[in-house]
């Protein structure tokens, strides 16, 4: 090598080692920062948890989902996920056989497990669904639907007149109502909901003490009240009450295409919601490429409180789905919803993600379980 030549490599080498020492090694992508300019965080679960509803079970977490007759799963410390099923031990007589049941959840009431789901009926369309209740003594049991009539559905469905008939104004469709989601408040339960179709709108039934019926007092020709409605598509609610503040957490747009989100309302009533602002939490750029991150369930254990929402990704992989994908008219047999899990924190009043979780740590691919079943 020309000594001019060998001059310049010593002066690059020795440039290039002064930069290092003063700026740092350059991050990898991978580096766990999960999102914050690195890449998108990997599922805590890398099942099929459409609309995921957790609970905790001492050390042990059960997730309902989604599915044909309601997905289960369920997590021990330091063993795989498995699934449970099945979760209901029949449909109620008032709904019809076909169609998946979306969006459960489940909750402890008293003693016993309680269970909202979204079941197909007949009269409201081709996707027209109402809401049922079921119980079981233990969270993997069996459930047990009750009752003889919807506990949540429009008049228009060919069912025995529901508990709440769903009073609404003219301008919202009659298509159905779908995910159910409990919210308690000291000794009192609340269902929250939402009326299907566009325009849509999210409502609140006060109920029993058992969480079974709607509760003592409550006029029975419109015992719900309507929180928050959108011109397009609010769903999946949530409510969560921090330092005095209520939180409304909602997924908004088209859950079967990437443009799905995460987003929250703040007010200090509990059932006035009208000058609440919503605010986007989760999308795809801000999860640096997730698919559609949203239909999220908050929950308070051990004084943490987590977020857990799902995102489409491939069938026998957990990278997610591109931004044009498409989960409907059978683009949803090329694709599944796995589970997400992230750390929220309320900074000024203001949820944010702290961190997202993973079980296996930061950005670790996980295996398919090798039973997934279909998406709804």
């Amino acid at each position: 090598m020309p000594r001019s030549n060998a001059r310049l490599a010593c002066c690059l080498a020795a440039l290039a080692a002064l930069v290092l020492t003063l700026c740092g090694t350059p991050a990898r992508a991978d580096d766990g920062t999960h999102g914050w300019g690195a890449r998108y965080p990997e599922p805590f679960f890398n099942g099929n948890v459409g609309d995921p509803s957790v609970t905790m079970v001492g050390k042990r977490m059960v997730v309902v989902a989604t599915g044909p007759q309601i997905n289960r799963a369920y997590k021990d410390p330091g063993r795989p996920w498995r699934y449970q099923q099945p979760v209901l031990t029949h449909r109620p007589k008032w709904a019809i056989a076909e169609g998946g049941i979306w969006a459960a959840d489940i909750a402890k009431v008293g003693r016993r497990w309680v269970l909202y789901y979204a079941v197909p009926v007949a009269g409201l369309g081709d996707f027209g669904r109402c809401i049922g209740v079921a119980v079981a003594k233990k969270a993997l049991d069996s459930f047990k639907p009750v009752g003889k009539r919807p506990l949540v559905c429009p008049s228009a469905a060919l069912v025995p007149t529901a508990q709440d008939p769903v009073v609404t104004t003219p301008d919202l469709p009659s298509r159905g109502v779908i995910d159910p989601s409990l919210y308690r408040e000291g000794k009192q339960n609340y269902l929250l909901y939402k009326t299907d179709g566009k325009p849509s709108s999210i409502r609140l039934l006060p109920l029993s003490k058992s969480g079974k019926r709607v509760r003592t007092g409550q006029d029975p020709a419109n015992p719900s009240v309507e929180l928050v409605r959108s011109e397009g598509v609010i769903e999946n609610p949530v409510l969560a009450r921090k330092a005095g503040a209520y939180y409304l957490f909602a997924s908004e747009g088209d859950f079967a295409r990437c443009s799905y989100q995460q987003t929250w309302r703040q007010s200090a009533s509990l059932t006035d919601w009208s000058l609440a602002v919503p605010t986007v939490l989760l999308d795809s750029t801000i999860t640096q490429g997730l698919c559609g991150p949203a239909g999220g369930d908050v929950v308070k254990h051990k004084g943490r409180t987590t977020l857990y929402f799902h995102g489409w990704v491939r069938l026998h992989s957990s990278k997610p789905k591109g931004m044009n994908y498409w989960a409907w008219n059978g683009g949803e047999k090329y694709g599944r919803r796995a589970m997400y899990a992230a750390r929220l924190t309320f900074p000024g009043g203001v949820p944010t993600v702290k961190k997202y979780l993973t079980r296996h740590g930061p950005a670790a691919p996980q295996g398919v379980p090798m039973r997934v079943p279909a998406p709804y």
